[in-house]
């Protein structure tokens, strides 16, 4: 299967894999005499375990050290799930953070007129 195919079947962009293969995160693959790449069932299967990881907000790091648990010992439940308690206090705490931008931003849509005043109060106080 050549890079286009790849994209394709697992929805993302060529410049997406080239990504992951210059960040090692998935394995670079053959080159067929042409200087093609070549990418078999395995990669296509890494990939998607990657783009899956990337989908629940994983950092590189996180699904590297997945991608070492499963390859390097047989799974391991408990390293997986501390790792996935330490992704959970993330995920929380910048859900509270967009929590409070919303607040912020609902103050600030309250203050504006509608335009019909002079000048935006909104963006006098953002730039207090």
């Amino acid at each position: 299967m050549r890079i286009g195919e790849l994209a394709a079947e697992c929805g993302c962009s060529v410049e997406t894999i080239r990504y992951y293969e210059k960040v090692r995160l998935l394995p670079k693959p053959e080159r067929a005499e042409n200087g093609y790449r070549r990418y078999t069932d395995q990669q296509v299967k890494s990939l998607q375990f990657i783009l899956r990881c990337r989908k629940v907000g994983l950092t590189q790091e996180e699904v590297r050290k997945l991608i070492g648990i499963e390859t390097n010992s047989p799974a391991q439940c408990n390293e997986v799930n501390e790792l996935l308690s330490e992704h959970l206090v993330i995920v929380r705490h910048k859900l509270s953070e967009l929590k409070q931008m919303e607040k912020a931003v609902l103050r600030l849509k309250d203050k504006c007129s509608n335009g019909k005043l002079d000048g935006c109060p909104v963006i006098a106080e953002l730039l207090e």
